[in-house]
């Protein structure tokens, strides 16, 4: 019996190796910090999750779980990931609002 936990305790670490890698790698683009922290405030974790009606919490509630067990394994990778998601996210937001504002002083000059 020992050996076949030992064989399956084995089986987890190569998995969560292997798990742990593919968050590393996701997270070292841009595009992947994009789609983690858009998971993230989709799981609701920066709103109240008390709605009023209880089928609304409760659905509201799971999808805050799934979130936060996301940002747990974040944390068990390396707990400096997601504050870095925070200030990445920053630095994303103001590429982007400098981005727009550059094509809208183009679109006025091409409406002109």
């Amino acid at each position: 019996m020992t050996d076949a936990n030992e064989q399956l305790a084995a089986e987890h670490a190569v998995a969560k190796a292997a798990l742990d890698n593919a968050y590393r790698a996701v997270f070292a683009t841009e595009a992947g910090k994009r789609v983690l922290f858009h998971i993230l405030a989709e799981g609701g974790i920066y709103q109240d999750a008390f709605t009023g009606s209880d089928a609304a919490t409760n659905y509201t509630l799971g999808r805050k779980r799934q979130a936060l067990d996301l940002l747990g394994d974040l944390n068990g990778i390396d707990e400096r990931l997601y504050p870095q998601l925070l200030l990445a996210m920053a630095d994303i937001r103001e590429m982007d609002r400098a981005i727009a504002a550059k094509q809208s002083a183009q679109q006025e000059t091409e409406d002109e």
